[in-house]
C-alpha cells in the first residue's frame, strides 16, 4: 500500500513537472531531461545506503546548476529529500529561485507535503504492525498459560482424589483389617476348644475363608493406598512417542516419590522431548535421572545442532519457564547451555 501510495504521488508530481517544463522551454530536448531527472528519481527509490543517496542528490544539484531547466524537476528530488533530511531540504530553495516559475515553488511545497505525510502514514502502519504483532505474541502465550493452569487444576484434582482414596483405604485398612483378624482369632480359639472332628473340619473352612478375604482385602487397599503414577511407565511411553528420535534412558530412582513429585519430573521429560522434537535437528536424545542422598537430578541432551543463544535467551515459551517453575518449588536449580547439542539439567531437592 505504501509503495503505490509512493508511485501515485511521484506520478502526480512528474506530470505537473513536464507540464511546466513544456510551458517554460518548449524547445528544448525535453525527454533528455526528463529521462534523467526520471533516473536519479528512480535511483532513490531502490538505494537505501544513505552516502549513495546523498551522492544522487549532489548529482542533481550539480546538473541544476549546469543547466537550469533541471530546477523544474526539483519537486520531483525534494520528494525524497524532504524525507531524508527534512527541514534541511530548504538548502534547494535558492535553486528554485534562481529560475522562478511560481508553479515550481508551489509544486515543491506540495511534495515536501505530501512526502511528510506519507512518511507519517508509514510510521504509523508500523506501529500498528508491532502493536498486532505483540497482541498476537500475547494472545498465544495467554493460550499457553491457560493450557498450563489446565493441566495444573487436572494435576491438583487427580492429587485430591488420590488422597480421598488414601484415606479410606487407611479407614478399611484399620476398621476391617481389624475386625477380619480378631474374627481369624476366635476361630482359631474355637478349633482350639471344640472336641467334635465335624466342627473343627468346618472352623478350618471358616478360618481359610477369612483368611483369603483378609488376603483380598489387604491386596486391594494395598492397591488403592499406594496407587500412584507409574513414572518410568509413563517416561519409557513419551520415549516411544517420538520414534524419530533414538532416546536412551537412563532411569535410578527409587519408586517410593510422592505423587505431585513424579508428575513435575513427568512433566520436565515430556518437555524435554518436546523441545527436542519441535526444536532441534536432533536424531539422539538422553535421559538421566538419578537420585542422590539430597536431592534428585535430571539431565536431558540431544545431538542437535540448531541453536541460536539469543533465541533462547529472549523467548517467552511456557517450557522453560515451566521447568524452572518446577525447580523452583522444590528449591532446586535449572540450568541450560549448548556442548555439542542442547542440555537441560534440573535438581528437585528431597523434602
Amino acid at each position: 500500500m505504501s509503495y503505490r501510495r509512493r508511485f501515485l504521488e511521484k506520478l502526480f508530481i512528474i506530470v505537473f513537472c513536464l507540464y511546466n517544463t513544456y510551458k517554460a522551454y518548449p524547445n528544448e530536448n525535453l525527454p533528455l531531461f526528463f529521462l534523467i531527472a526520471l533516473i536519479i528519481s528512480s535511483l532513490l527509490e531502490l538505494v537505501d545506503h544513505q552516502r549513495t543517496r546523498a551522492l544522487l542528490y549532489m548529482v542533481f544539484v550539480v546538473l541544476s546548476i549546469s543547466h537550469e531547466l533541471f530546477i523544474l524537476y526539483i519537486p520531483i528530488i525534494l520528494y525524497d529529500l524532504y524525507t531524508d533530511f527534512n527541514i534541511f531540504s530548504i538548502l534547494l530553495v535558492p535553486l528554485i529561485f534562481a529560475n522562478f516559475y511560481p508553479i515550481n515553488l508551489l509544486l515543491s511545497i506540495f511534495a515536501a507535503y505530501i512526502s511528510t505525510i506519507t512518511e507519517k502514514q508509514k510510521e504509523i502502519l508500523e506501529e500498528n504492525i508491532r502493536a498486532r504483532d505483540k497482541l498476537r505474541e500475547d494472545s498465544l502465550l495467554l493460550e499457553k498459560y491457560n493450557e498450563q493452569l489446565k493441566k495444573d487444576r487436572e494435576k491438583n484434582i487427580h492429587i485430591a482424589i488420590l488422597t480421598e482414596r488414601n484415606r479410606i483405604a487407611k479407614e478399611l485398612h484399620d476398621a476391617v483389617g481389624h475386625t477380619l483378624s480378631s474374627s481369624i482369632l476366635q476361630v482359631e480359639s474355637l478349633k482350639i476348644i471344640s472336641k467334635e472332628e465335624e466342627v473343627i473340619k468346618r472352623l478350618d473352612i471358616l478360618q481359610e475363608t477369612l483368611t483369603r478375604g483378609m488376603e483380598d482385602i489387604r491386596k486391594s487397599i494395598h492397591n488403592l493406598y499406594n496407587e500412584s503414577l507409574d513414572l518410568k511407565a509413563q517416561i519409557e511411553k513419551l520415549c516411544a512417542s517420538v520414534p524419530s528420535i533414538d532416546v536412551e534412558l537412563a532411569y535410578k530412582i527409587d519408586d517410593d516419590l510422592s505423587y505431585d513429585m513424579k508428575y513435575d519430573i513427568l512433566s520436565i521429560v515430556k518437555e524435554g522431548i518436546s523441545n527436542c522434537a519441535k526444536h532441534s535437528n536432533a536424531d539422539k536424545l538422553k535421559i538421566s535421572l538419578y537420585e542422590q542422598p539430597k536431592f534428585y537430578s535430571i539431565v536431558i541432551k540431544d545431538n542437535g545442532s540448531n541453536f541460536d543463544e539469543e533465541s533462547i535467551k529472549n523467548t517467552k515459551g511456557i517450557g522453560l519457564l515451566s521447568i524452572k517453575e518446577i525447580a523452583h518449588k522444590y528449591n532446586g536449580l535449572f540450568n541450560y547451555n549448548y556442548d555439542k547439542g542442547f542440555k537441560v539439567h534440573v535438581t528437585l531437592m528431597k523434602g
